[in-house]
């Protein structure tokens, strides 16, 4: 088993920043409901990382800490300024693909006050990852938007030059919007397809999906994760 050691991401992609079930044991006399498993890092393991942001959202720095449980599993923990808790267990490959951290920061995606957490899960031409949001006292995994793998939880992004794959975030009348897009040079243009969904109901709708044809210029503005800031990155 690989121990993650704290890494950068380095060059080994362009990630624009502007990138248990309950367990229940029934005994003869009375069922007795036990409390759902709690992943756990491995003994003695020390933390991958640890960093301090707002993830619920009350303004007030809360502490963020992923440690190592397994060859290929993370468990990300959340304790809120206010004394809340919660955590929850990431699968990633993502040190044996890249040689990297799964952890690579934390960006204000959806309408709901607080960060995202983004941990990166895979990497090959480009990098998937998930993201963790905290809802109602819980850690949570949000639904990446759109198609590509439709129900999905696994988000994706890549930079190859030649192709782009990312999400462009945008507010408009009190409401958000993400458009996620799949882009290939041709020439002097950019050919692919958008996908536009807003934040509706706690969830990312899709709105409509259009092909289309950008110059160069219009391009620029579709590259990693645009709109949002990452923070706390390695």
């Amino acid at each position: 088993m690989r121990i993650v050691k704290t890494a950068a991401l380095g060059g080994a992609l362009v990630l624009s920043a502007a990138l248990l079930v309950p367990a229940t044991h029934a005994s003869a006399v009375q069922p007795v409901a036990q409390p759902a498993a709690r992943p756990a890092a491995l003994p003695g393991v020390v933390a991958t990382r640890t960093v301090q942001v707002d993830v619920d959202g009350d303004g007030h720095a809360d502490e963020v800490t992923i440690e190592q449980n397994g060859a290929d599993t993370f468990v990300v923990n959340v304790v809120t300024h206010a004394g809340q808790d919660d955590v929850r267990q990431v699968t990633s490959t993502i040190d044996d693909d890249w040689g990297v951290e799964p952890w690579y920061g934390a960006a204000r995606l959806d309408r709901v006050p607080g960060h995202e957490l983004l941990l990166l899960t895979s990497g090959g031409d480009g990098a998937m990852f998930r993201v963790l949001t905290w809802r109602n006292g819980a850690l949570v995994a949000e639904r990446a938007p759109k198609s590509l793998m439709k129900g999905s939880y696994d988000w994706y992004l890549a930079d190859l030059g030649w192709a782009r794959f990312g999400y462009r975030f945008t507010s408009s009348n009190g409401r958000r919007y993400v458009r996620d897009f799949e882009l290939f040079a041709s020439g002097k243009y950019w050919k692919g397809t958008i996908v536009k969904s807003v934040w509706e109901s706690g969830a990312w709708r899709k709105l409509y999906s259009k092909q289309v044809k950008l110059t160069g210029a219009q391009a620029a503005k579709y590259n990693g994760l645009s709109g949002v800031t990452v923070i706390a990155q390695p």
